[in-house]
């Protein structure tokens, strides 16, 4: 049986109304209609900073078969202390630990810019997002552009609850169709 680890932050963890529900965790289950293991390994508040002290623990030590690694929401804020290039030496550390061949990589998230224009604009987002790409090319890996998902839709602010960062119902139905879109062919 295939072992996923969806590695990442609060958005990964399902985060809902104050809580941690396992919401990403069933979508994918439902949607891949496959025995699997998921694993959940997502931490609120969390950075790709954060992620490099505790993926041994966290995922290393499961044996996975494929990696989800989520994070940019937060190293993106402007108080993270994680600069742009930092996050994506994070990215390129994360990948040649776990093995290229196991990971997805998956681009931070939009944030409602009437609420985050100043924590998270979306120029930042997309600069992001940017190094996140370069890290995907760079190890011929999967990469899923989430942010470019969810701006090409007429209503972004649909994928969020109503703090304007974490996902809603909407947003883990796409957060998890595009996971499953992508790990398909190797579950």
């Amino acid at each position: 049986m295939k072992k996923i680890i969806l590695f990442g932050d609060s958005i990964t963890a399902g985060y809902k109304n104050g809580e941690i529900d396992i919401v990403l965790n069933t979508k994918i289950e439902q949607l891949l209609n496959k025995k699997v293991t998921i694993i959940n390994a997502g931490i609120p508040g969390d950075t790709s900073k954060g992620a490099i002290s505790r993926y041994q623990d966290h995922v290393m030590s499961y044996e996975p078969d494929i990696v989800t690694i989520f994070f940019g929401a937060n190293d993106a804020e402007k108080l993270s202390g994680i600069s742009l290039l930092q996050y994506e030496e994070n990215l390129t550390y994360l990948v040649e630990q776990i093995g290229a061949k196991k990971v997805v990589l998956i681009g931070p998230p939009y944030a409602h810019q009437m609420m985050y224009r100043n924590e998270r604009p979306l120029v930042d987002l997309m600069q992001y997002n940017n190094a996140a790409q370069r890290v995907a090319k760079l190890f011929n890996i999967s990469y899923i552009d989430l942010l470019g998902e969810m701006i090409a839709s007429e209503t972004p602010t649909s994928y969020l609850q109503s703090d304007g960062l974490h996902f809603s119902e909407d947003g883990y139905n796409l957060l998890a169709k595009l996971i499953v879109d992508t790990i398909k062919e190797r579950v």
